[in-house]
């Protein structure tokens, strides 16, 4: 602003050769324009988005066994465990779920920090050796992974919606 007035007062004046009286400038207040208004609230909305991905990392199984840990050395004679499926939650709570086995060909075992393990059958389409990485999920605000509703994203690109969860209870097994 200040440039553009000097610009004008610079071309109104007189060149040195004449001697004419030096008017003062017209007022600048005709060039400024006038400040706005202040709001009428005081108030101004701030949205802030937020997005939680989950990692959920790949443990050993008879699927993706080249994800395995080294094997200790001194092992104990474990015992056999067939798993037996029953009716398991509508909902797990994702910050329960430690770890994941690829367990069939459409499923995969959710290990809990209660030491559960929980059957997810996939939707169709969808296979257990997608995940033989892990998967992640996105989270939501009830913190909820629910059968029906949400997605699991196997490293690899594949997703996959849950169809259904079973809980695995441990039978032992005889050796005949």
């Amino acid at each position: 602003m200040l440039t553009a007035a000097a610009l004008l007062i610079a071309a109104a004046a007189p060149s040195a050769d004449t001697e004419l009286p030096i008017a003062p400038p017209e007022s600048l207040t005709g060039i400024v324009p006038p400040m706005s208004a202040p709001p009428a609230s005081p108030y101004w909305q701030v949205v802030i988005e937020q997005q939680l991905i989950i990692r959920v990392p790949a443990q050993r199984s008879p699927l993706n066994n080249f994800a395995a840990r080294p094997a200790p050395q001194l092992r104990l004679r474990e015992q056999p465990v067939e798993w037996k499926e029953k009716k398991g939650p509508k909902c797990v709570a994702m910050r329960n779920i430690m770890g994941m086995q690829a367990a069939q060909g459409d499923s995969i075992d959710l290990i809990t920090r209660q030491k559960q393990r929980l059957r997810a059958q996939l939707n169709r389409g969808c296979r257990a050796l997608d995940f033989y990485a892990g998967f992640y999920m996105q989270g939501n605000k009830d913190g909820q992974l629910c059968e029906g509703r949400d997605e699991i994203h196997a490293r690899t690109g594949a997703k996959c919606e849950v169809n259904k969860f079973r809980l695995m209870v441990p039978v032992p097994r005889d050796d005949d």
